[in-house]
């Protein structure tokens, strides 16, 4: 007598190389705190300021943005080398 499949166990399992999306992690960095996107944080190619009180990014090739430059809540595709936040302040860092 033949046994029934029950469904999936047979199936190979997908890769989990493959990348959906343009962004593929995100780092919060929050009030009082400095980020660098550098060592195994390396790769920020983008962010998104929450509140741009005390906001202050620096960028990968230089250059540098106050937070009251930015419009919050918009993806801005500008590589990151650091975030440096003071009392208030949120951005959220887009990595590849």
């Amino acid at each position: 007598m033949a046994t029934a499949d029950v469904g999936g166990i047979h199936r190979t399992q997908r890769s989990r190389s493959h990348s959906p999306g343009d962004y593929n992690k995100v780092t919060y960095v929050g009030p009082n705190s400095t980020y660098f996107a550098t060592g195994s944080e390396a790769g920020a190619a983008g962010f998104i300021i929450e509140n741009a009180t005390n906001v202050v990014i620096n960028c990968s090739n230089s250059g540098t943005l106050n937070g009251s430059q930015c419009l919050v809540k918009t993806v801005y595709p500008v590589g990151v080398y650091s975030v440096t936040i003071g009392a208030t302040g949120k951005v959220h860092v887009l990595h590849r």
